[in-house]
C-alpha cells in the first residue's frame, strides 16, 4: 500500500527535473551547480544544461560563488515565483490527501512519516534531495528534521 500511495503522490505532484532544481534552488539559494547536481541526482553537465535553460527563461542568475572559481545559484524574481507556485500546488495535492483525516488521525501519522523520511537518508546527498520536496516551515518552526538527523555527515565544502 505504500508503494501505491508513493506513486499516486508523486502522479499528482508530477514534478520533474526542472521544477525539482527550482525548487532546491529555492530552499538553498546561492549554493554551486555541484551541490544542485547531489540534490537532484544528476551528472554536473546535465545540471548545467539545465541551468542553462533556467537561466536563458529568466528563472535563475548565476554569480561568482565563495570561491571565485565556482558559480551561486539564486532565483529572480520569476523563479521565486515559480517556486512558490509548486510549494502551493504541493500543498494543495496533500491537503485533498489528508482531508478526510481527523486531527488526531494527522497528528499519529506525523511520527510514523518521520520514521519513513529518516529512512529515506542513505547518504548526505539526500538530504539535498529530500528538501527540495519538504516542508520548509517545519524546519523553520525549529523542529529537528528527521532526514537531516538521520542523514550521514556531508564531506563536501559546498555549503
Amino acid at each position: 500500500m505504500l508503494g501505491g500511495l508513493a506513486v499516486g503522490i508523486v502522479d499528482q505532484l508530477s514534478v520533474n527535473s526542472r521544477d525539482a532544481a527550482l525548487l532546491a534552488i529555492d530552499s538553498h539559494p546561492n549554493k554551486t551547480v555541484a551541490h544542485l547536481s547531489r540534490a537532484l541526482g544528476r551528472t554536473h553537465s546535465a545540471t548545467v544544461r539545465l541551468v542553462d535553460g533556467l537561466v536563458r527563461d529568466g528563472l535563475v542568475l548565476r554569480r561568482t560563488g565563495c570561491d571565485p572559481r565556482t558559480v551561486a545559484l539564486t532565483l529572480t524574481e520569476s523563479g521565486a515565483t515559480a517556486a512558490r507556485q509548486l510549494r502551493e500546488n504541493r500543498a494543495h495535492v496533500l491537503n485533498e490527501l489528508t482531508s478526510s483525516m481527523s486531527q488526531e488521525e494527522a497528528a499519529a501519522l506525523e511520527p510514523l512519516l518521520e520514521k519513513l523520511l529518516a529512512a529515506t537518508a542513505r547518504d548526505a546527498a539526500s538530504r539535498w534531495r529530500t528538501c527540495r520536496l519538504c516542508e520548509e516551515a517545519s524546519c523553520e518552526d525549529g523542529q529537528t528534521c528527521p532526514v537531516d538527523a538521520a542523514a550521514p555527515p556531508d564531506g563536501s565544502r559546498d555549503e
